[in-house]
C-alpha cells in the first residue's frame, strides 16, 4: 500500500512538472534492471522497467541494456505504436533504439533513443487482462490507485 501511494506521488509530481529529467540528468539516474507489474482498479495490468523487482521506475534504458524491462518496453512499442524492434527479445539493440526514436519524435520528445522518466510518462503502455483484453494508456490515465 505504501509503495502504491509513493508510486502515485511520483507521478503526480512528474505530471505537475516538478520533476524533469534532461539528457544530462540521465547520467545521475540508475539503469533499469528489471520490471514491476502494476494492476489498476479495472483489472488491467502492465509491466514497466524498474530498478529491481518493485524498485523505483525512475530509471534509464539504452542501447546495450538486456533485461525484462527492455522486453516490456519492446512489447509496448510493438502493441501500442506498431513499431518493429527486431524482436521481443529483451535486448536493447539498434532495432529497439530506432523504434524508440521514432516514437519519441512522434510524441514531441527529444528523439535520443534513451528510455527515461520523460519517455516513461509520455508513453501509452500496453495494459492487458487475464481474459486477453488489451488497451494502451499512459500510467496516469489508468483507473487508480495502482498496486503491485
Amino acid at each position: 500500500m505504501k509503495r502504491s501511494i509513493a508510486f502515485l506521488g511520483i507521478f503526480a509530481s512528474i505530471a505537475a512538472g516538478i520533476i524533469t529529467a534532461s539528457p544530462a540528468a540521465h547520467a545521475a539516474i540508475g539503469g533499469c534492471t528489471y520490471r514491476t507489474t502494476y494492476t489498476d482498479t479495472a483489472g488491467y495490468y502492465t509491466s514497466i522497467p524498474t530498478v529491481g523487482l518493485r524498485g523505483t521506475n525512475f530509471c534509464v534504458l539504452s542501447r546495450g541494456s538486456s533485461n525484462l524491462g527492455v522486453y516490456e518496453l519492446q512489447v509496448t512499442l510493438f502493441l501500442c505504436y506498431g513499431q518493429d524492434t527486431n524482436g521481443l527479445d529483451g535486448d536493447f539493440g539498434p532495432g529497439t533504439e530506432a523504434a524508440l526514436k521514432r516514437v519519441q519524435a512522434g510524441l514531441g520528445l527529444t528523439a535520443d533513443g534513451v528510455y527515461g522518466p520523460n519517455t516513461r510518462d509520455a508513453l501509452k503502455w500496453a495494459w492487458r487482462t487475464s481474459a486477453g483484453n488489451q488497451r494502451c494508456l499512459k500510467l496516469t490515465q489508468a483507473p487508480g490507485p495502482l498496486h503491485d
